[in-house]
């Protein structure tokens, strides 16, 4: 995929992305794209909904003073359940999740030499909450976006689609800003993993890079990359360090609920994914019952611009911190 943040150059040209929850870290858009990749035939998606237990209502919680981000910082806890990841939601309706508020990027709190080479040129967008629900069980975890928007979808163009990254936390200490704090988008806090959606296959076909060493999806562009700064996101594998245990085990598949009215319905985008709890990727964020996950959430709107979204424009959670998700 193209680093579509070419981090700081593609993203401090672009701004900066983190979608996960980062303010200008919310997940950047696009990674290293490999066009000459074979495609591999997709996984087959998970098997059957078993009986889950409900989970407690979500709640806004006081983190430390310190933490990432200017808002009440989210908690909630994960469901346990099975989940088929097929863009259908209705598994996922007596699971509770939380509203996650959405704002674009904030270009006031970055260093003003880094600024000065940015070709800045996107739309204000308005704000949106976002729901966000976490289920697992004794292998997988899953993760269901809920996104308001229209509906807009190109095959030949995906930045005329809506986008999304998901981002978590590896090593202690990085910041939501792609592993770096907000006002030196240079400076690495540590490692953070990426799963990065742009949409280049339709509605209902599974997404992800089973099968395919290193983080990459050619085929969909679900990536599984990580990021230690804005300029330094990478697929899985690729980069300065070497990791021969890299690989790409998440599988999507996107619906949007106003498909069946055309291009510009309203209605609601949803972005159901899955990974395996313990992946032995170092680049990968690994996951155990009873443990916690923090995460953050980007979205880049098609409707931004004529050409659509942009690198720097795009909404994300930063401001509202981590998102702690504590699992069953």
């Amino acid at each position: 995929m193209n680093n579509l943040l070419s981090h700081r150059t593609a993203l401090l040209r672009s701004a900066l992305v983190v979608l996960t929850v980062g303010a200008l870290a919310a997940v950047a858009c696009g990674g290293d794209d490999s066009d000459d990749a074979t495609p591999t035939e997709g996984p087959t998606a998970t098997i059957q909904i078993t009986q889950g237990t409900e989970a407690p209502q979500a709640t806004d919680t006081d983190l430390p003073s310190d933490a990432p981000g200017d808002g009440d910082d989210l908690s909630f806890t994960a469901t346990s359940a099975t989940i088929t990841v097929d863009g259908d939601t209705a598994d996922w309706s007596d699971i509770d999740g939380v509203t996650v508020p959405m704002e674009q990027i904030r270009l006031d709190g970055l260093d003003p030499t880094q600024l000065e080479d940015m070709e800045i040129d996107f739309e204000p967008l308005d704000a949106i909450d976002v729901t966000l629900k976490v289920a697992t069980d004794a292998d997988n975890v899953y993760v269901l976006m809920e996104v308001p928007d229209d509906y807009d979808f190109n095959p030949e163009d995906h930045n005329l689609a809506a986008s999304i990254a998901v981002q978590f936390l590896i090593d202690q200490g990085a910041d939501v800003h792609m592993g770096s704090p907000e006002d030196d988008l240079e400076e690495s806090l540590g490692v953070v993993d990426m799963w990065h959606w742009e949409l280049d296959c339709g509605p209902g076909e599974i997404s992800g890079g089973a099968g395919v060493l290193g983080g990459d999806d050619p085929t969909c562009n679900l990536d599984d990359e990580y990021a230690l700064t804005p300029e330094d996101r990478e697929d899985d594998g690729d980069g300065d360090d070497a990791n021969a245990a890299a690989e790409n085990s998440l599988i999507g598949v996107w619906e949007h609920t106003g498909r069946a009215g055309g291009e510009g319905a309203d209605g609601t985008w949803i972005f159901e994914m899955s990974r395996p709890l313990d992946t032995a990727d170092p680049q990968d964020a690994q996951f155990a019952s009873g443990g916690t996950m923090l995460l953050a959430l980007a979205y880049f709107d098609s409707d931004e611009t004529l050409e659509g979204w942009t690198d720097v424009g795009h909404l994300t959670s930063s401001y509202e911190g981590w998102i702690e998700v504590t699992l069953p």
